[in-house]
């Protein structure tokens, strides 16, 4: 079924788009994507009883909703799922590794309407569109990057990938509506966050699709509202924020916590009590470790319970932090506070930087650390885009060939053995219109998945079922594992998205294309050729960070072991 608002008209010449990952205008710490959902009876609000029981089995699940493959054969039970379905691999024939579980064509009566936003014949999807303009800083900074930061290009990406699944996936006799906001305020701005919320709540959608990323004001105000809320709204938000609004709150990548327990699982087992072999003074390089960390906060303390979580995880591990500074993300005074921040860390004999933060700031710390001759190891931890070499090519060089930790993206591909691109050329024979789409693509998938999963009567908690019944995916150096609810990877109820971490260091001579296409020198490599580690898995000796024979950068075509199945294209 397509959507059925027309989508923005498409420009007529055509640009060279980047592979996966580039970047929103609206920048934060961690690459998420949360979906909010309305908890208790159909019509409550986010008032502490959406949290309904959820110890059930992911079996149990199964078993309870609408008929899968996975269902049927636990049923042992021979079932038609029609021409969409790759019934070899039991999801949906079209060429991603997250492809959705097939779920048996509908017929019947689908409830009506089953929850706000939900009528009979449709499904109302709000696309929130922050404006370039209310922060132009931030904006003219990602894109000298090389990012586009075209709003009408973004709408029509969001569209497109809209129209795909819809085409594939079961909605139960319903069509998706979706429509477009465009913010009035900076990603920041509580005011005009609350403000945004409550208008778009007044269009009375079943899910909104981003938000200002940087205030917990846009998702409070959308939670208590009961509508699912899937972008920037929800960015980073710790554990007990999560768990305070669950069922509302869904991520694609790890919540800050788990992010942290990997970071601190890598540092405290290979790094801790050793020698600062890879700082750029001979001095540290003689020192046993001594860390401090560098942290993103917001002016309201919303990331001060996530990293003190990774301060204690690593104190626990043996790598105790000797000094930390928290820092918000003013691009303004952002000199300025690096200049603070890296006098602190030498003072107190530093050997061993973890960065906790975005991709904006490493360029202003770097920059200062070389003008106070202060060169230490750099661990890049918990972040949002730190990891890829669009940014890394910012950095100091003579501070980043000292860089190295994890990577939530995946290993890099070229253009043309990327899913996600790939994906939308499939289906509509030409690129995505904007390059960022590996970051615009999640939310109308998560949204997608959900309401395939969910069966006919559609609320929030058959999505917040939907969401943990759907299997462990991915896990390759091309694709990060990604599970909710209880599946073994963490222990109690998993509501983040991504559950893995490459490791990586940098090699300022490496030459390739970055992310958006330019080529160029500084390239991240991956160690172990991508391997990606859950928690609890991570190599407990030093696995190859700076030796390029057992790296890689760039896997120039797709290894045959991690593609997605191949299925013809609709658009031929």
């Amino acid at each position: 079924m397509q959507p059925t608002s027309s989508r923005p008209k498409r420009p007529s010449a055509w640009k060279r788009y980047g592979p996966l990952v580039a970047i929103l205008v609206a920048i934060a710490v961690v690459a998420v994507i949360v979906i909010a959902v309305n908890g208790g009876d159909d019509d409550s609000k986010a008032n502490g009883n959406g949290n309904a029981d959820t110890n059930a089995t992911t079996e149990e699940l199964i078993r309870s909703g609408p008929m899968t493959t996975e269902k049927a054969k636990l049923l042992n039970e021979e079932v038609d799922f029609g021409k969409r379905c790759d019934e070899d691999t039991g999801r949906y024939a079209i060429p991603t590794t997250y492809s959705s579980l097939c779920v048996e064509p509908f017929k019947g009566d689908n409830g009506g309407a089953t929850a706000p936003g939900v009528s009979g014949d449709a499904i109302k999807i709000v696309a929130y569109v922050g404006d370039p303009a209310k922060n132009p800083l931030q904006a003219a900074t990602v894109r000298s990057a090389g990012a586009d930061v075209d709003v009408a290009t973004a709408k029509e990406t969001i569209a497109g990938y809209a129209e795909l699944y819809s085409t594939y996936y079961e909605t139960y006799g319903r069509q998706i509506d979706l429509q477009f906001y465009d913010g009035t305020g900076a990603p920041d701005d509580e005011v005009t966050a609350r403000a945004d919320a409550k208008a778009i709540a007044d269009m009375e959608p079943f899910a909104v699709l981003g938000g200002p990323g940087q205030t917990n004001a846009f998702s409070e105000e959308i939670a208590a509202e009961g509508i699912l809320c899937l972008g920037d709204c929800a960015l980073a938000k710790p554990q007990r924020f999560t768990e305070d609004h669950a069922p509302y709150l869904w991520s694609t990548g790890p919540i800050p916590e788990q992010a942290s327990e990997l970071t601190a699982e890598m540092v405290g087992d290979i790094l801790a009590g050793q020698k600062a072999e890879f700082a750029g003074s001979a001095d540290l390089r003689t020192q046993t470790r001594r860390f401090g960390a560098v942290h993103y906060n917001t002016p309201a303390g919303d990331q001060t319970e996530a990293f003190q979580a990774l301060a204690d995880a690593l104190a626990e591990r043996g790598a105790k932090l000797v000094a930390d500074q928290e820092f918000f993300l003013d691009l303004a005074r952002q000199q300025e506070i690096a200049r603070t921040t890296i006098a602190k860390m030498k003072d107190a004999g530093v050997t061993t930087i973890i960065f906790y933060g975005d991709p904006l700031m490493p360029a202003a710390l770097t920059k200062e650390a070389t003008a106070q001759d202060y060169f230490p190891e750099w661990v890049i931890g918990p972040n949002f885009l730190v990891d890829i070499a669009l940014f890394g090519r910012t950095y100091d060089q003579q501070q980043w060939k000292h860089a190295f930790g994890i990577a939530l993206s995946p290993a890099r591909t070229n253009q043309d053995a990327n899913e996600a691109y790939n994906l939308y050329k499939w289906f509509h024979g030409e690129p995505p219109p904007n390059n960022t789409y590996g970051v615009l693509i999640p939310g109308i998938t998560n949204v997608m998945g959900g309401i395939n999963l969910a069966g006919p009567k559609l609320t929030p908690q058959t999505f917040r079922d939907a969401m943990f019944r759907s299997p462990v995916t991915g896990g390759t150096p091309l694709s990060a594992t990604v599970s909710r609810g209880h599946h073994g990877i963490w222990p109690g109820t998993d509501w983040g998205g991504s559950d893995d971490a490459a490791l990586i260091w940098w090699n300022p001579d490496a030459e390739g294309e970055d992310e958006v296409g330019r080529v160029g020198k500084g390239l991240y490599q991956y160690v172990d050729n991508g391997q990606r580690y859950v928690f609890g898995k991570m190599p407990t000796t030093d696995p190859g960070f700076f030796d390029p024979k057992n790296s890689i950068t760039i896997f120039e075509t797709m290894p045959p072991q991690y593609a997605p199945p191949n299925y013809p294209s609709p658009a031929e």
